[in-house]
Parts: C-alpha cells; sequence; structure tokens
C-alpha cells in the first residue's frame, strides 16, 4: 500500500517521533510511506527531517505546513499537495495535526483521510472538529476515553474510529540494553533512592506540586535524590529558583535536555517517575518510555495517565495535591518490594500494550479496511 504521512511541525515535538516511528514501521511491513513534515523558518535547522534521518527515514519537503493556520500558506500547501498526490498516486492519507488534517482534506481529492488523534482531549477548535466530521474517513485515538467522546458528540461515527495504543521503540527502551552510566555525572550513590520528572519546564506542567512535595517528604526520605530532566524559558523562576528555597537544596540535580542513549541511560537511573501534566504530547510518551524501562510512574489522574497507569500495580495515580504526591513518594522509596513488584509490571505493560510492530500491524488493518471501502463507493458512485 502507498501511504502518505503529513505531519505540519518543524520541530521534533508532540505527536512528530510517534508520527515518525509509526512511519517506519508500517515501512517495514513493506509499505510504500513518504513523509512530509513542515517547512522551518529561514535560518532555523529543520528537526524532525534530521531527527527521522536519523532512524532512517526521508522527510520529503516542498510545504510550508505550518502548525498554525495561515490562509496563503494553506491556499498554497493544498495546490502543492494536490500535485504531488497526482504524481505519487497514494492510496490513502495520513495526517497527524490540526493543520495538515485541513489541508490534506482539501487537497485529497476521491483518496481517503486517516487521522490520528495524538492528545488526551477531544480537538476543539471549530475549523478541526467541523474537517474530523467531514472530511476524516477513519480516526484513530490515543486514548479510548476520547474515542467515546468523539462518537458521543457526532464527530466521527462508531465503526469508523478505533483507539490504538500510543507506541515506544521497545528495542531502544530496553532497560537490559548497555548504556551509559552516568551516575557520577549526577551524583547518586549506591543506596540512593532516585526520583525523576522529565518535562519541559514551564508553570502549567506543576513543578509548584513536585518542590512542595519533595519539602514535604525530605525528612522521611534522607537517601531522595532528584533528577529534573528538562529545559524551558522559564526554568530559573519556576525550578531553579524554587529549588534553592527548599529543604533538599543539591540533593536535586538538574540534568538538562538528554537525547539519544544519554536519555534513555537516564530513564535507566530512575527508581520511580512522576508525571503530572501533558505536554505538547498529549499521548504522554515519556510516561510509555518510563514503563518500557521498567520504571513506575507516579501519574495525576489527568488526561489519558489513568488509561496508562494503573494505581497500585504499575505505579500510582494521585491528586494535584503536594500532600498526595508526598505520600505517593513515601510509598514506593520505603517500600522495595512494592516498588520492585511496580517495576517489573510496568515493563510487562510496555511489552503487551507499547509494541511498535503491533501497532503498526494494527494500524495497516485500518488502511486495508478503510481502502476497501473507499474502492465500493467507487464502484457504487
Amino acid at each position: 500500500m502507498k501511504v502518505v504521512h503529513l505531519l505540519a511541525n518543524w520541530k521534533w515535538t508532540g505527536p512528530a517521533e510517534p508520527a515518525a516511528n509509526l512511519a517506519i514501521a508500517l515501512r517495514a511491513r513493506g509499505h510504500e510511506v513518504r513523509f512530509l513534515s513542515g517547512r522551518p523558518p529561514r535560518g532555523r535547522r529543520n528537526w524532525v527531517a534530521e531527527a527521522a534521518a536519523r532512524r532512517g527515514l526521508a522527510v520529503t519537503g516542498g510545504l510550508a505546513l505550518k502548525k498554525h493556520w495561515s490562509p496563503l500558506d494553506t491556499f498554497r500547501d493544498v495546490r502543492r499537495l494536490r500535485a504531488l498526490l497526482a504524481e505519487w498516486q497514494p492510496d490513502l492519507l495520513h495526517c497527524h495535526t490540526r493543520n495538515d488534517h485541513l489541508i490534506a482534506g482539501a487537497a485529497a481529492g476521491g483518496l481517503p483521510v486517516v487521522r490520528t488523534v495524538h492528545d488526551g482531549t477531544v480537538p476543539r477548535g471549530r475549523r478541526e472538529r467541523a474537517n474530523l466530521s467531514r472530511r476524516t474517513d477513519f480516526l484513530l485515538c490515543a486514548s479510548e476515553h476520547v474515542r467515546a467522546e468523539v462518537v458521543a458528540r457526532d464527530l466521527g461515527r462508531e465503526d469508523r474510529t478505533a483507539s490504538v495504543e500510543a507506541a515506544v521503540d521497545l528495542a531502544r527502551f530496553d532497560p537490559a540494553r548497555a548504556l551509559p552510566d552516568l551516575r557520577d555525572a549526577f551524583g547518586i550513590e549506591p543506596g540512593d533512592f532516585v526520583l525523576g520528572i522529565v518535562a519541559r519546564i514551564q508553570p502549567r506542567r506543576r513543578f509548584d506540586v513536585f518542590f512542595d512535595a519533595l519539602d514535604r517528604v525530605a525528612a522521611d526520605v534522607p537517601r531522595l535524590r532528584v533528577l529534573v530532566v528538562g529545559r524551558g524559558t522559564h526554568m530559573e523562576r519556576v525550578a531553579v529558583e524554587r529549588a534553592r528555597q527548599g529543604v533538599l537544596g543539591d540533593r536535586i540535580v538538574f540534568a538538562g535536555y538528554r537525547t539519544g542513549d544519554e536519555y534513555v541511560a537516564t530513564l535507566g537511573l530512575l527508581d520511580a517517575k512522576v508525571f503530572l501534566w501533558p505536554g505538547s504530547d498529549g499521548s504522554c510518551r515519556a510516561v510509555r518510555e518510563a514503563f518500557a524501562m521498567g520504571v513506575p510512574v507516579i501519574a495525576a489522574r489527568v488526561g489519558m495517565l489513568p488509561e496508562i497507569v494503573t494505581d497500585g500495580v504499575d505505579g500510582l495515580l494521585v491528586p494535584h495535591d503536594p500532600e498526595a504526591l508526598a505520600f505517593a513518594v513515601r510509598r514506593l522509596a520505603l517500600g522495595l518490594g512494592e516498588r520492585d513488584a511496580m517495576a517489573g509490571a510496568a515493563r510487562a505493560v510496555a511489552l503487551r500494550r507499547f509494541d511498535l510492530a503491533a501497532q503498526a500491524e494494527r494500524v495497516e488493518g485500518i488502511y486495508s479496511a478503510v481502502s476497501r471501502r473507499n474502492r465500493r463507493a467507487d464502484r457504487v458512485g
């Protein structure tokens, strides 16, 4: 099957990695896949193209594919995409964000359009909702809750929607794999309980709750070591200053933005991970990656997190409350047996639910069904 994937962004953020990974997995199953991503501003690197190339996936340019709607750029992209589709003759289009969906819907002609909603909430924009209901042949949702709500709001039919679990590269996120040893770099010693948070450092990610909880638990967990992994324009105010004012002091280590094997190795150092608010990637990929590394997760009861984390089995679910989070940290820090059991359960969940090859096989079946239905419609027409 010949498939075109579109991603309206040039940054390696949000759905970029899941979209690229799916395209790669589909190609491994023998499909001809073309991947189009956004064009960066003049003088900026194309992060999507570079990251995809490292994974062996070539990205096709020629379209602006901006993250946000622009009348002139949209008009040009629709015209250019129509020409490319006439040249390539694909079987269907697969969209991953609001704006590429708008462009594909206008350019598709008679081609079927598949859309993935990577977020844990139902799209709210007027144009996007109209596109979902009028110009989508099949809708894939990373959350079953979102899929059910889409159907309830008449944005998609029951037989033309499905929840498809977001996947991660289990070969890359494998705790048995040889990885760099970063313990000395982060000042981690034998016997430390290493708690991590991996997120873009900004106020809405609830770092206030995180640091307040750490102050409450510091005296009870003397070997607590905290890794804050990420960066952000508000990092100094939101995190660094707050950590400096807190009880833990230099036991909080700012690990910065990590990539490649260093990122995987950093996850592997954690005894537990905290995740309080989904960011640009609503599918909560960082939680899935932690599970793949056998790391239990303390997560908030928001978005699709309760669909990923099973309370008391592979992690703990808490409200956005410092005392509740502190209680959960104490529980895992002091309960070695329970923590080890959760770590094993987390890895098992990842193997069972987050496998890329299994995701690609599921999507392949949906493609086939959509293509057959489209051919029948053409014959009737």
